[in-house]
């Protein structure tokens, strides 16, 4: 379940009328992105790699200054593109912590081996995530990202195992 790039960050509008553009970042921190140099634009016209000539970051958006962007029309071109990293340039994760795409298609079980269905999305809640998982019947369930639910999981077999608490199903 491995990917080449991650998505960090979708340039959502221009910023004034020097070729700065407005990034909603996709990522736990916005720190992150100061440490970058270069970063990959992906659209509809492919992908291209681009260098970062200024970041800024204001409450919860990025600015950034990109190298060849050079004025608010050159802007509007790439408004919409997603920015990538390289897997192996992605943020180290602390043990037992995933990225959101390495969860999604995940199949769900119980620890009796009840198959309950795949994780369809990731809803982050703040205090810890909730595994949006879809049975066979297209029934929603929600499954809290906690120690005490999710007792395992298997990036290789595709898995998740957890425990079925009072209330949950």
């Amino acid at each position: 379940m491995s990917q080449e790039f991650i998505i960090i960050g979708k340039v959502v509008s221009t910023q004034g009328n020097k070729g700065e553009v407005n990034v909603l970042p996709l990522t736990d921190s916005t720190e992150r992105f100061k440490k970058l140099a270069t970063v990959f634009l992906k659209n509809n016209r492919g992908k291209t790699i681009t260098n970062i000539e200024k970041i800024r970051i204001q409450k919860n958006m990025v600015i950034l200054k990109l190298k060849d962007i050079e004025n608010i029309e050159e802007a509007k071109t790439i408004v919409g593109s997603f920015l990538e990293v390289k897997r192996k340039d992605a943020v180290k994760l602390p043990k037992d912590t995933y990225f959101i795409f390495e969860i999604i298609g995940l199949e769900v079980y119980t620890e009796d081996n009840l198959f309950l269905g795949k994780v369809e999305n990731v809803i982050n809640t703040g205090s810890n995530d909730i595994y949006i998982v879809k049975d066979i019947n297209n029934k929603e369930l929600f499954i809290p990202a906690i120690r005490e639910v999710v007792k395992n999981v298997n990036l290789e077999k595709k898995r998740i195992t957890i425990n079925i608490v009072d209330g949950l199903i």
